[in-house]
């Protein structure tokens, strides 16, 4: 096991933190009631914060962080403001942000799978499990709400 490749998987996962919270951010512009609002306002935020903790553990391996995320989730993102223009904005963003997830929760868990990964790692990614499993609960008592 390298530390390049412990920082090549937490680079990874760290470009898809920026996606949920960018993803986050345009889904807070995009929704109507101010309840999905500042859900998703929580949610950056708080995917702000794992990202800060994925760059800390990056720079201690000897690494240089990522600091932008992916191309497909800005194409995501655009699909968002143009999605919202031909359905309910609460229900565009609430999809959208579903689907962001379930993929951060997929890269965050074939990262804790790889052979490769450090320790230190595994648990800092391990640790944010907890909290995107509630958010999963979260999101789906949205999508109740929004219907």
């Amino acid at each position: 096991m390298t530390n390049e490749k412990s920082i090549e998987h937490l680079n990874g996962v760290l470009e898809t933190l920026i996606d949920s919270s960018d993803g986050y951010t345009k889904a807070a512009e995009v929704a109507d009631r101010d309840v999905f609002k500042n859900f998703f306002i929580r949610r950056a935020a708080a995917r702000r914060a794992m990202a800060a903790e994925v760059q800390a553990e990056i720079k201690q391996l000897g690494g240089v962080p990522e600091n932008e995320g992916t191309i497909l989730a800005k194409a995501h993102r655009m699909f968002l403001t143009i999605s919202s223009t031909v359905q309910d904005n609460d229900e565009a963003a609430i999809e959208a942000v579903d689907t962001g997830e379930e993929h951060l929760r997929d890269k965050i868990e074939d990262a804790i799978k790889a052979d490769d990964l450090g320790v230190s790692s595994k648990a800092i990614l391990s640790n944010f499990q907890g909290e995107l499993r509630a958010d999963e609960r979260l999101i789906d008592y949205l999508e109740e709400a929004a219907d």
